[in-house]
């Protein structure tokens, strides 16, 4: 199959980084993260396009299963990190941010294999022009793809999704443009770049440890500075949720000051991440369910 599955020594065309944790994030996050990644793959396997899923857990939730061990139950040939909660408490900056979704995207770009790499979110579903470019093989290197985000009405549900049912125009309920120079608008649902100019351009940032927002928008605009090309691949679909930022960015005050995303900062600031960036070099515990832990030694260094 088209599926590449952990410990067989394949490079893949896609690696596709996924960051959460079992926290029920915009109600029903398990339920929505299956059902995209089981259309997305069962049409990336269609096509033939290799490729593999890397799911980074971040900050795990006290007292709850892991997220890496029901995925591993519904898709055992995922690979599944789980990041020590000491890490978060070693470098998170803002007490109200319990889940810095970029230092773990970070984590999953440097141990991804494929030559292209695909950070994106859980509950984003693939136009059938993005599987088809894809499927082309014709990628460029240093080139950072975007997509148009399409968000979905939540009326229409997720299960037995279908690219009728995506591409419905009663279905949609916003589109989120993308334009340059940035091109950042939603930049974190689909940010596609090849392995290796992810990893000469350093990442998302790690400098700045305050909040998340606008991380995507701060790795467009650091890519598109360090003279690298962006391009629009096509559509990809998101299902609206009560926790998308459409529809919470206002019920909080001007700066974001009390948000448990973190505050607004000035996302054109350039960066400049250490070496050991994703956790590069933190000590691997792989366990007997195929989770691999990244632990934090007492003498670690934040």
């Amino acid at each position: 199959m088209a599926a590449i599955e952990p410990g067989v020594n394949v490079e893949p065309y896609l690696s596709i980084v996924l960051t959460g944790r079992n926290d029920d994030f915009g109600g029903d996050f398990n339920g929505r993260m299956f059902a995209a990644a089981e259309f997305n793959h069962r049409n990336l396997e269609d096509r033939d396009i290799a490729h593999e899923y890397v799911l980074v857990e971040w900050n795990p939730v006290p007292g709850k299963r892991l997220l890496a061990e029901l995925v591993g139950e519904r898709f055992p040939w995922w690979r599944r990190y789980v990041v020590d909660p000491a890490w978060h408490a070693a470098l998170s900056q803002n007490p109200r941010l319990a889940f810095m979704e970029f230092f773990a995207k970070n984590v999953g770009v440097r141990r991804a294999r494929g030559q292209f790499v695909l950070t994106t979110n859980t509950d984003v579903w693939f136009s059938r022009g993005v599987l088809a470019a894809l499927a082309r093989r014709r990628l460029e290197v240093k080139v950072l793809y975007r997509c148009v985000r399409v968000d979905l009405r939540r009326e229409i549900g997720y299960h037995q999704m279908s690219f009728e049912i995506l591409e419905h125009p009663e279905s949609v309920l916003r589109a989120n443009l993308v334009t340059p120079p940035y091109y950042s608008n939603a930049a974190g649902d689909f940010l596609l770049m090849d392995r290796e100019s992810y990893l000469s351009v350093g990442g998302f940032n790690e400098v700045f440890r305050q909040s998340k927002i606008h991380k995507d928008s701060n790795f467009c605009h650091h890519v598109v500075s360090a003279g690298y090309r962006a391009e629009v691949l096509g559509e990809v679909f998101h299902f609206d949720h009560e926790s998308s930022w459409n529809n919470v960015w206002h019920t909080y005050d001007r700066l974001h000051t009390d948000a448990p995303f973190g505050p607004h900062w000035d996302w054109q600031t350039p960066y400049e991440n250490v070496g050991n960036w994703g956790l590069a070099g933190a000590r691997e515990v792989p366990r007997a369910d195929g989770i691999i832990e990244i632990v934090r030694d007492t003498e670690a260094q934040g």
